[in-house]
């Protein structure tokens, strides 16, 4: 579970504002309690006053320890006997923690609680841009029987739905290795064979399993990147976080590439995202309705050697399923 430091300070800024919700709602509690019951107001200074005498007195012995928990044992039955009187629960004025484990702290010892990691999980579901989507578009939805028996590839002479069924053992594979091998992939073909749906599925099951995940369309990406490069209205702050974003999520989906207008820019920025995502370790998966030929024409050389080393090539071919569907 790799967090940018601006992921990181998001989730450690709702357990700073939990922590804060929940002070306040003791010292409200506790307004009421002491006006109703002065003498627990005495009962929780002698507590404290008892405390800071303790650690002064810098007595470890274990008579002192004993001493010390025994008067502070009695402080507190008196006062669950004082707020039981007066109708309250005895833990009436103790914290209502969200995640009792770890206290909302978010960590358990020097251990991300399970709390921070389900928060985690959320948010790169929020960022990934496809939240919605992997609703419907993922492994469980995934329909072998929406590619026909009868479409036979004349490049391979495999069917269709063979084709799909490997590519489909591909794609799992990607996910069950995703921890252990840095693997890239290219989805091409023509449209509505199903490109966006497989590469959903992937990011779906990664996102359940505490990866994060940004898709974009190409279109998309080549905006950011020019907004980060051109726009000085934007704070460095935020262009720190964009691009960070880019090349440090987990799994880059670059969705269609070619339907950017390619040019001198999106090309240089193009390569410096996947160089410096293979460079980095980070996996990337890129789907386009270009040709393998097509590819090699439109974009540099040192792209189209980048793209042919060191990704899976998944070529998919059918008829287009979005019709099916519908």
């Amino acid at each position: 579970m790799n967090l940018t430091n601006d992921q990181y300070d998001r989730l450690m800024y709702h357990y700073t504002e939990l922590q804060a919700r929940e002070q306040q709602e003791i010292e409200a509690r506790q307004e009421e309690v002491y006006r109703a019951i002065p003498e627990l107001a005495e009962l929780d200074s002698k507590a404290r006053r008892l405390s800071v005498r303790y650690v002064r007195n810098g007595d470890l012995s274990e008579q002192a320890s004993a001493d010390y928990h025994r008067e502070m044992d009695e402080i507190k039955a008196e006062r669950q006997k004082l707020l039981a009187a007066h109708g309250w629960n005895e833990d009436y004025l103790e914290p209502v923690y969200e995640c009792p484990d770890c206290k909302d702290t978010g960590y358990i010892g020097q251990e991300k609680c399970h709390c921070l990691k389900n928060h985690a999980i959320r948010l790169f579901y929020q960022q990934s841009n496809i939240e919605d989507k992997l609703k419907e578009e993922n492994f469980e939805h995934f329909n072998l029987m929406l590619y026909p028996d009868d479409f036979v590839d004349p490049v391979t002479g495999s069917t269709s739905r063979d084709i799909m069924r490997e590519t489909l053992k591909v794609a799992h594979d990607f996910v069950e290795t995703f921890d252990k091998e840095h693997r890239n992939l290219l989805l091409y073909g023509d449209t509505g064979v199903g490109k966006s749906f497989l590469s959903h599925c992937i990011a779906r099951d990664l996102l359940e399993k505490g990866h994060s995940v940004l898709y974009l369309d190409a279109i998309r990406l080549f905006e950011m990147l020019e907004a980060r490069q051109f726009d000085r209205e934007m704070s460095y702050r935020e262009k720190d976080s964009m691009i960070s974003y880019v090349l440090d999520t987990d799994l880059l989906i670059i969705d269609d590439l070619g339907t950017e207008l390619a040019n001198g820019f999106t090309t240089a920025q193009l390569y410096h995202v996947i160089e410096t995502r293979l460079t980095r370790g980070r996996s990337t998966i890129i789907s386009t309705n270009l040709s393998i030929r097509e590819l090699n024409e439109i974009y540099s050389e040192r792209i189209f050697s980048r793209i042919m080393s060191n990704y899976q090539n998944l070529r998919l071919v059918g008829d287009d399923i979005r019709l099916k569907i519908r």
